[in-house]
């Protein structure tokens, strides 16, 4: 059937708001302040983690089937489902969401009302949230309609502010090897952990808009996906620029929050700031709705009903409550030890996956798990800050970071190259065997 642009349009803006949380538009302008005079090299990696890797994950899920338990499955059955799981836990109420809650008091409630305290604010926002979540309703579609083109006209006044009058030139850089910090700092959106199940969701809208063959499908996915990479790219590449226009008026350790809230009010002024500062307060309370009823619609799914929506969404905003009482800024710091561990085995997995037809033996997919997720695991561990564990592993990460493709934050693939090679020659091996006869 001919793919009409009408719906690629749609669809593509529509993965677009799902992958552009809030909470994304706190990296960028960090990364640009940070890296300053090497801003596009740093926006560069940010953009290779996110929003390739993700827009890469929802088209390999797709070519896999379209559900969310897809990525990974050949390793075993279930691993699909657990996998999926843990990403619908990270990106919920573990990490995601209670960052809405804190973002939403730092960088809106505050500008505001500074007396007011973060547990207040987010148990309003909470409070808001599970009764939204339990009870859906038109005016959050509407918002969420009308609230992303809001949020990208202030952007796009912003940027050309920036270009047209910049504050202060950018600064020398902070960080070395600007290129792989901007690839792991794009960890932080967790994009990539939701990409097999926003496939779901694009491969739904497809087929309820009549793309019923797999071929079209492919085809249509790959120009949704491109819609909302552009966009996404667009944006990234934006606020890192902005970001560094202001990088010689910000301190060397200010932290992400703080870092947005600077360079909107160094740009816009206060007003400008006080507007982007609703838009994501908006943008916060219907990612919230919208990862809250995903979590407890995926575990409702789970459980086959056992576990009752209502029960599961009441815990989890009451797990996302306490959670966002550390703040943005120790959220992300718990949540690096985990991205740092899962992320490669995300990454290698969708990687593996393009290729899926012409892996032979789901041992490979194994062994490449195995390979990254052990890169990843080290680094975590060598990084906690806690000594035992710093001078256990601190020399084996620090080993990592001497591998092939470090420079560009991609230390991990080549042990997972290695092990799901040896692991394909096993397999190989034992397939050669001759059949037993007992």
């Amino acid at each position: 059937m001919t793919i009409k642009t009408k719906d690629i349009l749609i669809i593509g803006f529509a993965l677009f708001a799902i992958f552009f949380g809030a909470g994304n538009l706190i990296f960028p302008p960090y990364l640009g302040i940070v890296s300053g005079e090497s801003w596009l090299s740093a926006a560069l990696g940010f953009l290779t983690s996110d929003p390739f890797f993700p827009i890469l994950g929802v088209l390999v899920t797709i070519y896999l089937g379209g559900r969310a338990n897809d990525l990974g499955k050949r390793i075993h059955p279930q691993f699909g489902t657990v996998l999926a799981g843990i990403a619908i836990i990270l990106i919920g109420p573990l990490f995601s969401v209670p960052r809405t809650g804190a973002t939403t008091h730092e960088v809106f409630i505050q500008s505001l009302w500074p007396n007011i305290p973060i547990w207040l604010s987010s148990l309003v926002f909470f409070a808001l949230t599970a009764y939204l979540a339990l009870n859906p309703s038109k005016v959050i579609n509407n918002i969420g309609k009308y609230l992303t083109p809001g949020i990208l006209i202030i952007l796009f006044f912003l940027v050309l502010v920036t270009l047209f009058n910049p504050p202060a030139p950018a600064a020398p850089s902070q960080i070395d090897q600007a290129f792989a910090y901007g690839f792991k700092e794009g960890y932080q959106t967790m994009d990539a952990l939701g990409a097999s199940l926003m496939a779901s969701i694009v491969m739904s809208e497809l087929k309820a808009r009549g793309y019923s063959d797999k071929k079209t499908q492919m085809k249509a996915g790959a120009l949704v996906g491109l819609v909302a990479f552009v966009l996404l790219a667009v944006v990234y590449l934006s606020l890192t620029y902005a970001g560094s226009t202001v990088s010689s008026l910000m301190g060397v350790n200010i932290d992400r929050t703080a870092s947005f809230n600077g360079t909107v009010t160094a740009i816009l002024g206060q007003w400008g700031h006080l507007i982007m500062g609703i838009c994501v307060a908006l943008a916060c309370l219907t990612t919230a709705i919208g990862l809250t009823s995903a979590f407890s619609n995926f575990f409702v799914e789970v459980s086959k009903g056992r576990w009752s929506y209502q029960a599961i969404t009441l815990v989890a905003v009451a797990i996302e409550f306490l959670i966002s009482l550390l703040g943005t800024n120790q959220i992300i710091f718990l949540a690096s030890f985990v991205l740092t561990t899962i992320y490669p085995i995300f990454m290698v997995l969708i990687l593996f996956s393009v290729f899926d037809r012409k892996i032979s033996y789901d041992l490979t997919y194994t062994g490449a798990v195995i390979g990254a997720g052990a890169v990843g695991l080290v680094q975590a561990l060598a990084g906690t800050g806690l000594g035992a564990l710093e001078s256990l592993f601190g020399p084996l990460a620090q080993f990592t970071y001497q591998l092939p493709l470090s420079q560009l934050g991609l230390e991990w693939l080549l042990p997972a190259l290695l092990v799901a090679g040896a692991f394909s020659l096993y397999a190989a091996m034992k397939d050669k065997e001759p059949a037993s006869n007992t």
